[in-house]
């Protein structure tokens, strides 16, 4: 596919820089399998030469946007997916896309600028929905961003809720979800009736994890560590579970260091999350925590031969300042 476009661009003399997106049907095709395939380079390598500064072409600006979020490019990302909704403001994907890239950046920005990265992140979610409301993907998104972020950011929880309540007619499994994120259940009656009215979950990991971590809050880490395991436990059914199964390995390891217990446990949920994440965004902390868990166990060796290569390798300051403490 990829020569049948270099062989369609040569005999255009470079006018396919300017082609548009609905003239190639099998480019959005070919872009959509490669991010299923999590190979965001190749499709950086597609589309980046038929973009330039003067495309208006929504679809290719809205196509390599999203490329670039998946590159985690995020600032690059916003650029291109906010040209590609002043271009076709009326497509729920790109809205969706320009959105989730402003809360990214909200998340890393100082306070002025991350108020408004969630303006516009609000402002764009709220499109989406309103173009898309029989998506349950727009009540998830602002939904959850009603439910996360400060009120000064937007965040409105009782509107959270009432998202969720009308979710629950389109997918009652994602309603509960978001509920979920609004539930404060650290005491373990609450915990029990939640469970009780939401029966979507009780076999599901994303209960327990959430629990555990409200306890963990509150330096209660023993008993964060036996909801998490609980967590571990359950099927991964979906994608939502697998994640909330694998976060709840990496946090187990994180609340054994910091409570110093179940050491063995943290080494082994820790191990785990590693294999099966290779390309996690967090794999670097997950070896701190493994080489914290080794220190713990008084296995020194191990630790040195983790935290030596990983501090020359990382360019994370926090995390140096981390391994630093290890040496």
């Amino acid at each position: 596919m990829r020569s049948l476009l270099l062989l369609s661009g040569l005999l255009l003399l470079g006018n396919a820089l300017q082609a548009s997106a609905a003239e190639q049907p099998a480019l959005a095709d070919e872009v959509k399998a490669l991010w299923q395939a999590n190979d965001y380079a190749a499709a950086e390598t597609l589309l980046a030469p038929l973009v330039t500064k003067k495309t208006k072409d929504a679809q290719l600006l809205a196509l390599l946007g999203r490329t670039q979020a998946g590159l985690q490019n995020m600032e690059r990302a916003e650029e291109l997916l906010e040209k590609a909704i002043k271009y076709d403001a009326n497509n729920a994907d790109y809205q969706h896309w320009y959105a989730t890239a402003s809360c990214n950046l909200a998340g890393s920005a100082s306070m002025f600028s991350a108020l408004g990265y969630a303006k516009r992140c609000k402002k764009a979610y709220q499109a989406a929905l309103t173009l898309a409301p029989e998506n349950p993907r727009s009540y998830i998104a602002l939904g959850s961003f009603l439910a996360q972020a400060p009120s000064i950011a937007g965040g409105d929880k009782e509107q959270a809720l009432e998202m969720a309540q009308q979710l629950k007619q389109l997918d009652a499994l994602q309603g509960w979800l978001l509920q979920l994120k609004l539930a404060n259940i650290a005491d373990e009656a609450a915990f029990n009736q939640f469970l009780a009215d939401a029966e979507l979950l009780q076999t599901r990991p994303e209960a327990y994890f959430q629990r555990a971590m409200q306890l963990a809050a509150q330096d209660n880490y023993s008993d964060a560590i036996t909801l998490l395991q609980q967590a571990i436990q359950q099927p991964a059914v979906d994608n939502d579970a697998t994640a909330s199964i694998n976060e709840s390995r990496y946090q187990l390891a994180r609340c054994a260091v910091l409570g110093k217990t179940a050491v063995a446990e943290g080494i082994a949920a820790v191990q785990h999350y590693l294999q099966d994440n290779p390309a996690s965004d967090r794999h670097d902390w997950a070896q701190l925590r493994l080489a914290q868990l080794y220190l713990l166990s008084d296995q020194a060796d191990k630790a040195v031969a983790i935290t030596q290569p990983l501090l020359a390798a990382t360019d994370d300051d926090k995390l140096k300042a981390e391994l630093k403490k290890l040496l």
